[in-house]
């Protein structure tokens, strides 16, 4: 029997990974095709569908950084059911960005997590920030 927990600790992994090392598709793949991304409370708006969530990676995120490291921690895992589960994950998050400043934002993931064809991703995943957005530099 496979160990659902790791394997959803994985997917936060192989995200945060794929992202930070500019792998698009990989960072994508790690929603279901229908999958949420919730980024409305820290203002850049909802995206549903993973070719919404691609955009926005690649024209948003991607584009106007260099260098991006997601530190995720705190990692609890609230119910499995099936191939359904819930949880929330703390993540420290230090961009450069292209033009040279740098900032830093500390945000909860809240996730919603489905099995597809065996493997866990993102049904959806809502960030809200706990902790004040920091520019460090301008």
């Amino acid at each position: 029997m496979s160990d659902d927990r790791g394997e959803i600790q994985d997917l936060n992994s192989r995200y945060a990974i794929a992202f930070d090392s500019g792998r698009l598709d990989e960072s994508v793949d790690c929603w279901a095709e229908d999958g949420i991304l919730d980024e409305t409370e820290t203002g850049f708006g909802l995206f549903e569908g993973r070719e919404a969530i691609r955009a926005f990676f690649r024209d948003n995120l991607m584009a106007n950084s260099t260098n991006v490291v997601h530190m995720m921690f705190n990692h609890l895992i609230t119910s499995i059911d099936g191939d359904h589960g819930e949880g929330s994950v703390h993540c420290l998050v230090e961009i450069v960005k292209t033009d040279g400043s740098y900032a830093r934002a500390h945000v909860k993931y809240n996730d919603r997590y489905v099995r597809v064809a065996g493997r866990w991703k993102f049904a959806s995943r809502v960030i809200t920030s706990s902790f004040p957005h920091e520019a460090l530099t301008s």
